[in-house]
């Protein structure tokens, strides 16, 4: 009697891909389309590309913006883009890190420069920074939990 193979990888790697798919279409609309954008007047003003200049000048009017939209804006940063890197190893198989790093960064200027173009959203160096971290963060986790996790769903 013959039996057929267990098949393992296409469930995964479909469910990774539909991962990415959500993931993508979350990240366009937090940073095109959120609410918090409504409000916002386009300006050239608005357009920040001396590195940690914005951050340094919101951390000193925190009292102005507020102590949480300064961290929201820190921490969100980099939260956005930590899913990143491990997405797109799981979906395509590409697993070197300067290149899911730098996936990860030409994504964050991708953004800031349809942000500058579009006129829709504040184009800032500093996003690029915080979202590469992001990135970079989403790498190591990538190499220390992820990788695991795949190995054990290939059995």
């Amino acid at each position: 009697m013959r039996t057929t193979p267990r098949r393992t990888k296409p469930l995964p790697k479909f469910l990774i891909r539909l991962a990415l798919t959500l993931y993508s279409a979350l990240l366009i609309y937090v940073v095109f389309f959120s609410r918090r954008r409504h409000g916002l007047v386009w300006s050239t003003d608005l357009v920040n590309v001396v590195p940690l200049l914005g951050t340094i000048r919101d951390h000193d009017n925190i009292a102005g913006i507020g102590f949480w939209n300064y961290w929201d804006n820190i921490f969100g940063n980099i939260a956005l883009f930590v899913p990143l890197p491990p997405l797109v190893a799981g979906s395509t198989g590409l697993r070197e890190r300067r290149w899911l790093l730098g996936i990860g960064v030409a994504v964050s200027v991708f953004i800031e420069v349809t942000q500058y173009v579009m006129k829709i959203g504040v184009p800032d160096i500093d996003d690029v920074i915080l979202n590469s971290a992001g990135a970079l963060l989403g790498v190591a986790l990538w190499e220390l939990v992820f990788r695991k996790i795949q190995r054990r769903l290939a059995y």
